[in-house]
């Protein structure tokens, strides 16, 4: 990471936009519907084993969350901007906790490294009511010291997946049956197909493969090196999420919105002044800096970098607020695992269910189901496979009472479009329950 002189706008457009992201965020929501179900909350991330054993009830999740609202508020509007966002980082860390709890890890937590980071820096200086009335700071290092460490931040989010793609699968990575079975993973997941079937054009999908691993191992660089190489990392990096989405259905906003930080501040800094220019606003008042280095920014973007290194280096995905982000490393066969329940009632022939014949599942349910089918290497909870039993027998509106056993299976179903009609056969036997649900 190179340190540069950097006007004050990227930063203080940081502070605006991940405070929004926030806001918007599903788990910021979910935490008091959480709160209140803990048997959904027992899986316990790598990282999150003391906060786990922190009494968050409703009452309390209810305070955290109007302290989060308040200070994406106050961040918002740069109202004691690094203050906000440390109440920011501690309250949407704690809510956003439970949601990490339910059976996979939602990658989110670059959010709170950047809120951590942006309550070290002087995000304040500009666009805030912090500074009304005060003259603008000049181009500083103050100000782009925490901005290289952002952008090392998001490379750091591309990097290691491409390094462990290429680690475990080697170059066979790029080969059109392997990325057509990580779309078709995709697409089952979702329950629809995309508009353009790309799986029928192999070719298509192997140069997109390499274009993948090749931003990826490049991003970081790109991001940090210059103006120029932060539009070629920006372009590239709107292309491969607007493919994710339309191909994969990976829509990941909340990490290209932090994109603000590639924009080249001189270049905001003539927008601003086109636009004062047609209000007929007076030119602002313009400070000299110091050119000191921002000790707090390097001190908390080190330890940040550091954690983030560590987790990617070891390929951990499965923790949180530190962790490797999905590789998707694996050469992806043509079929998912899955759970069927194999429910038995007095006098009823048995009957064989998934969930899936009612309601499409949610990302979130299925990363809940692949832990509890044990396709992340850990041993099933019985109380959560009973409470995952119990809710596929409700949604096939079966009475839970007059169920007197029941069978829980591990089975591989094929993403393979026109076999997804198919019922799963067989499996291997998780778990028996007996008794009422």
């Amino acid at each position: 990471m190179v340190s540069r002189v950097e006007s004050p706008l990227p930063l203080a457009l940081l502070r605006i936009v991940v405070p929004i992201v926030i806001l918007f965020s599903p788990e910021l929501h979910a935490a008091r519907v959480l709160a209140a179900s803990p048997e959904r909350l027992g899986f316990v991330p790598e990282g999150l084993g003391i906060v786990s054993r922190l009494p968050l009830g409703a009452d309390v999740v209810r305070a955290l969350q109007i302290l989060a609202f308040t200070s994406c508020a106050t961040a918002i509007l740069g109202f004691a901007s690094r203050a906000s966002m440390l109440v920011l980082t501690l309250s949407a860390g704690l809510l956003f906790s439970l949601s990490q709890r339910q059976g996979a890890v939602i990658h989110d937590m670059h959010l709170l490294w950047l809120t951590a980071l942006l309550a070290a820096s002087p995000c304040g200086a500009a666009w805030s009511l912090d500074a009304w009335g005060a003259s603008r700071p000049a181009a500083s290092v103050r100000f782009g010291v925490p901005l290289a460490l952002a952008r090392v931040l998001l490379g750091l989010v591309y990097l290691f997946p491409g390094v462990h793609k290429l680690r475990v699968s080697g170059l066979a990575w790029i080969a059109a049956d392997n990325v057509i079975g990580h779309m078709r993973a995709k697409w089952l997941e979702h329950g629809h197909v995309p508009f353009v079937r790309i799986d029928h054009a192999p070719l298509v999908c192997a140069i997109g493969a390499a274009f993948v691993i090749a931003f990826e191992l490049s991003f970081v660089v790109l991001a940090s090196v210059s103006v120029r190489t932060r539009w070629v990392a920006l372009a590239s990096g709107l292309s491969f999420h607007a493919a994710t989405q339309v191909l994969f259905f990976i829509p990941f906003v909340s990490l290209w919105a932090c994109y603000v930080v590639l924009l080249d501040g001189a270049l905001l800094e003539r927008a601003e002044q086109r636009v004062r220019e047609r209000a007929k606003a007076p030119p602002l008042a313009r400070t000299e800096e110091s050119g000191k280095m921002p000790a707090a920014a390097i001190a908390v973007g080190a330890l940040l970098v550091l954690a983030v290194v560590i987790q990617g280096v070891r390929g951990t995905t499965q923790a949180w607020p530190f962790a490797c982000y999905p590789t998707f490393s694996h050469l992806q066969r043509s079929a998912i695992p899955d759970i069927v329940v194999e429910v038995e009632r007095q006098g009823v022939s048995t009957v064989r269910l998934t969930g899936r014949e009612v309601a499409l599942r949610s990302q979130d349910e299925w990363g809940r189901v692949f832990r509890l089918s044990g396709a992340y290497g850990d041993a099933p909870d019985e109380g959560a496979l009973r409470d995952h039993a119990r809710r596929v027998v409700l949604g096939a509106e079966l009475v839970p009472a007059d169920v007197v056993r029941v069978r829980l299976y591990r089975v591989e179903v094929a993403t393979e479009p026109s076999r997804w009609g198919e019922p799963p056969a067989g499996g291997v036997l998780i778990q028996e329950l007996r008794g009422p649900l």
